[in-house]
Parts: C-alpha cells; structure tokens; sequence
C-alpha cells in the first residue's frame, strides 16, 4: 500500500508540473535557419521547460509579420533585426527589445570576382540589387559613399528576393546579402564570392535579430521574459559549446536542412550568437538611431529606455 501511495504522488507530482508549464507562443523572424539552433535547442534539451515554459515556435507567414503580431499581442514574443524594431518603434508599435539572440551584423553587399569586382570602388558604374527599400538603398548609399562612388555613378535595380538568381544570371554585378547564407550559396554553386560587410563601409553597429515583446506585456511578465531568456541563455551556452550536437538537435527538428549549405551557414554563425541572449551596449544602440533618423529611415529621437531593456536578463 506504501509503494502504491508513493507512486500515485509520483504521477500527481507529474501532473501538477506538466500543469505549471507556462504556454508561450515565439515567432522567429523569418523561415527556420541556422540563425536559430541555440532556440531550438533551448526547447529540445528542456532548458525552457526547467523555466516553467511549454514553448511553441512559430513560423511567420512574412518577414513583416513578427514584430506586428508581438505588438498586437497575437504572439508572446518575437525575433527582428534591430534596425526593425526601431523603425516599428517610431511608427508608434508597443514593442521593447528585452534580449538579444545575434548581436553582429550579417549584412553586406556580395559581388562576384569573375565580373572584375575586387573592391567596393569596382561597383562605379553597375546596376546594385535591392529587395528592402527604403531601407537597403540607403545602406547601399552608405557603403558606396565611404569608397567614393555617388549615388549618379550606379543602378538601383528592385529585384524582389530573387537577389542570387539576378546576380548570377548577369541582371546586376552586385546584392544586399547575408554573410552566412548567400555568400555561402553563391561558392557552392562554383563562384568566387566577394562580400563587403556593411559595418566595413560606414554603416553603424547593428544586432541582426533581437528579442521583443510587447511593451506592457513585458512589464506586466517580467518573470516570464525573465524565464525565457534564461532559457535560451543556456540554449546558446550548449550551442557554443557543443556545435555539432546542436546542429543535429536543429535537423532533427528539421531534417530537410542537413546540406552543405546550411552546414555552411552555421559555421559562420556560430561565433555571433549573443552570449547570454545579451543585448548590446547603450552606445551601439545610440549611434544606430542616431544614423536612422539623419537618413529620414525613422522621425522621432525616442529614448533608448522605450525601445531595449535589460532588466529581463540574468546579472552574472
């Protein structure tokens, strides 16, 4: 009778604890990559369930999406890039950055070295794509501004997101890019990639994907965030420290990316991951708005404590 009494506390102990499991819905900012094997392997080794959490990763429909549905409320959290969350900031969305999953920028434009196209002065005279506008045409300004060329001197062409195909093809000599995916792409299909990262060439410092809530959610929640974060904290720690097993927790969630390429990808990733989901410097953050709005891309000077806190995130 003993044993039995023991063992049927055992399963309400189960039960109780499968009932204190908090739901939270994180949408990712884009289709599943190599950017976030430290999240799934957050939920896979049960670093988000030791926090209490039961955590549902959702995939968005648009990459517009995440940081609309977070501030409606429609989602618990969500990743974006950095300059996102403060272009949505200024258009008045409720949203705060409370951590940070990729803290370096991976952006840049890609050329290649058989069309002649070593340095960045080399795209005077070129047609340049773009996918994102206003925003990649600025940068594009940007970049090209520190090698000297004006923005008379090349070709804006909106190529949609058929950016790799209009390089290949000849449509343009040079795309907006990501430095763990396309350049990485571009190789394995036989070509010599020449890649000129954005933070080489005048653009501020930004954090590629950022995590953010709802502002008065977060508030109200803290302990929530706080457990998330935690979480994926540890996420990124085993990532770090155990890649390989990480990226096979990440195909097995997801077994159609185990190739070369996104094999690829992770390697290049793998030293960007934020330690501590931690975001960036109170300096970073200033000299990014300071650069959005002197290029009209936002309009008002918000402060920083109603756009990133880091009151969510472990001390030590």
């Amino acid at each position: 009778m003993k044993k039995l009494i023991i063992a049927l506390m055992f399963l309400v102990g189960l039960s109780l604890g499968a009932l204190a499991q908090q739901h939270l819905q994180v949408m990712l900012d884009f289709f599943p990559n190599p950017n976030h094997v430290p999240l799934i392997v957050a939920a896979s080794q049960g670093f988000f369930s030791d926090e209490g959490l039961d955590v549902e990763i959702v995939v968005p429909g648009n990459p517009s999406d995440p940081i609309k549905l977070v501030a409606a409320g429609a989602v618990d959290i969500a990743l974006t890039p950095q300059i996102n969350l403060l272009i949505a900031r200024d258009a008045g969305l409720p949203v705060i950055a409370i951590g940070s999953l990729i803290g370096s920028p991976l952006g840049g434009l890609l050329a290649l070295k058989e069309n002649g196209i070593s340095s960045l002065s080399d795209l005077r005279g070129r047609r340049i794509g773009y996918s994102l506008a206003p925003l990649e045409p600025i940068l594009w300004r940007t970049m090209l501004a520190s090698a000297g060329v004006s923005p008379g001197e090349y070709e804006l062409v909106n190529v949609g997101f058929n950016t790799v195909l209009s390089l290949l093809s000849g449509k343009v000599d040079a795309i907006g890019a990501f430095r763990n995916f396309e350049v990485p792409q571009v190789t394995l299909a036989g070509h010599k990639a020449v890649f000129f990262p954005e933070e080489k060439y005048g653009v501020p410092h930004t954090e590629e994907i950022v995590i953010v809530a709802n502002a008065g959610r977060a508030a109200k929640d803290a302990s929530l965030m706080r457990a998330f974060l935690a979480g994926l904290a540890r996420g990124i720690a085993f990532t770090v420290e155990h890649p390989e097993e990480a990226f096979q927790e990440f195909t097995a969630a997801y077994p159609d990316l185990d190739d070369a390429l996104n094999r690829r990808a992770y390697a290049i990733t793998l030293p960007l991951f934020s330690k501590g989901a931690r975001l960036g410097p109170e300096a970073e953050w200033e000299v990014l708005k300071s650069y959005l709005l002197k290029n009209g891309l936002i309009k008002s000077d918000i402060p920083l404590t109603e756009i990133y806190n880091n009151e969510y995130l472990e001390t030590k």
